[in-house]
């Protein structure tokens, strides 16, 4: 199995200073207060592994400790959102699994420097979704990143399980379940945005008319400076140059985003694109959701400073 992520065992007060700064400055904070009083966690034998006899009130966390490759972080995260969080998703909507989150230190430093989280269902953890996964997985068609399988980004160091008490916590904020509920949509809104834009990476790497057809709406607009020269095309202008022929260097680009906002049915993403040390673009997409589903309305791009 490839290990998932879930939120839900960092304590209200833990959970809600993710919430509000997601990565760097909470991680190391983060990863103490799972021992906060108002959630218990008791680690499990690694003999225990499947099916156990704790009650109801329990339910188990997974961590997966994982080291990127040097200077790879960035493209490992994408890498897990693209892939683990995909299929992750589609768990969380079945029901399989309660939540998932990834955390890092935002450095190459250490041992290892992220963490992936997922809190399952009841006590029995994997073992009892085991089925149902496997159909998952095998109907995922793995998403590569700059040409990059998981391997080629990063390993996994350590996976450990946790037994999480009752009573759970399930919310950002103490005593306040509507903000919680809140907190879990903005994150599976921020899964199934960063898939989209997976896919429009994707189809920047293979020249997949294909992807970007899934990534944008047939509506959307593109216009940027480059050159100091203003682009501006229809998708139907635009989707000509993905015929299927990946554009020379297109691998060697290397992509990353650097912000996701959601407001509503709208949402707004920053991007990098580097092409060389002296060469970037900043790119900025918004998206809109319709009939349920995330879809790139319009792109801007400019020169990075």
């Amino acid at each position: 199995m490839t290990c998932k992520i879930g939120t839900t065992v960092v304590a209200a007060l833990a959970m809600a200073a993710i919430g509000r700064l997601w990565r760097k400055q909470v991680f190391c904070a983060s990863l103490c207060l799972l021992a906060w009083p108002t959630v218990t966690l008791a680690a499990s034998d690694p003999a225990t592994l499947g099916p156990t006899t704790e009650g109801p009130d329990a339910r188990v966390v997974t961590m997966t400790y994982l080291k990127s490759a040097p200077g790879k972080l960035g493209q490992l995260e994408r890498y897990v959102r693209a892939n683990w969080f995909a299929m992750d998703k589609i768990a969380v909507e079945r029901g399989l699994f309660v939540s998932y989150l990834w955390l890092d230190t935002g450095s190459d430093d250490g041992p290892w420097n992220a963490v992936v989280m997922v809190t399952y269902r009841d006590a029995q953890g994997f073992a009892g979704i085991e089925q149902e996964w496997a159909g998952i997985k095998a109907a995922h068609r793995e998403v590569l990143i700059d040409g990059a399988k998981q391997a080629d980004l990063g390993r996994v160091v350590e996976s450990r399980e946790f037994f999480e008490r009752a009573p759970f916590v399930n919310v950002v904020a103490a005593g306040n379940p509507a903000e919680g509920a809140a907190s879990d949509a903005d994150s599976r809104d921020e899964s199934a945005i960063r898939e989209v834009v997976g896919k429009y990476f994707e189809a920047g790497i293979t020249g997949s008319p294909e992807l970007i057809r899934e990534a944008f709406l047939p509506t959307a607009r593109i216009e940027g400076l480059r050159g100091g020269r203003l682009g501006t095309w229809s998708f139907d202008e635009y989707i000509r140059f993905f015929n299927g022929t990946p554009a020379s260097g297109a691998d060697q680009v290397e992509r990353t985003i650097i912000r996701v906002l959601t407001h509503g049915d709208s949402a707004t993403v920053q991007l990098r694109l580097r092409f060389s040390p002296a060469q970037a673009l900043d790119e900025q997409l918004l998206l809109l959701r319709i009939d349920g589903l995330w879809k790139i309305a319009y792109k801007s791009y400019t020169p990075s400073r």
